[in-house]
């Protein structure tokens, strides 16, 4: 008789625990915009940060931060749990993507695959996301099962491969891009050591 309390805890912590995988299968869970939020990046000869801004229209603006200055700035709206980017800023100029981009969408689970087609800064781009089987991740902030979303493109006969683990509740957790461009490849790997997310 003393076992069926601990049976009935691990009972209800397992459909606890299934509860909370199961809500956190918008894509919105995996990349937690709010104004105020951060995660900071290092790896490959960088640092960077991303910082949330909202907007007064609901929008959220994604500052990406290198060496005190903000290099590239990202707008993105959440519809039905999907999150849908829109425009791009850099100092070399702005530009709006044509269709705007679905960046995650929601299930957020392995199998889902979705594409985009469009024009961004004046080239014609196409890209494939993929939702790969969750992978244990440890990182310098902790251990976390992560989806992985592979990313396949080409924009105007360049080639770009990127792979992105997500975390629920925390956001993006490590990043790979390989972009060839001009017979050149260049090599990006980033993982999360620092972050806030309310």
């Amino acid at each position: 008789m003393k076992r069926c309390p601990a049976v009935l805890m691990l009972v209800i912590g397992a459909m606890l625990a299934v509860s909370g995988l199961a809500a956190a299968q918008s894509a919105s869970d995996y990349f937690p915009l709010a104004g105020g939020n951060w995660w900071r990046y290092a790896g490959t000869g960088i640092e960077m940060t991303f910082v949330v801004e909202e907007t007064a229209d609901g929008a959220f603006v994604v500052n990406t931060v290198v060496n005190d200055f903000v290099i590239q700035r990202e707008y993105y709206v959440i519809q039905d749990g999907d999150v849908i980017a829109l425009r791009r800023d850099f100092p070399q100029g702005s530009y709006e993507l044509d269709p705007p981009q679905l960046f995650l969408r929601s299930p957020l689970a392995p199998g889902q695959q979705w594409a985009w087609s469009g024009e961004a800064a004046g080239q014609l781009v196409a890209m494939t996301f993929t939702v790969l089987e969750p992978e244990v991740l440890e990182i310098p902030v902790g251990t976390f099962e992560a989806v992985v979303v592979s990313i396949d493109g080409e924009a105007d006969g360049e080639e770009l491969h990127t792979m992105r683990w997500f975390a629920p509740g925390v956001g993006m957790l490590r990043e790979q891009a390989q972009v060839v461009q001009g017979g050149q490849v260049f090599l990006l790997d980033v993982f999360l050591v620092d972050y806030h997310v309310e």
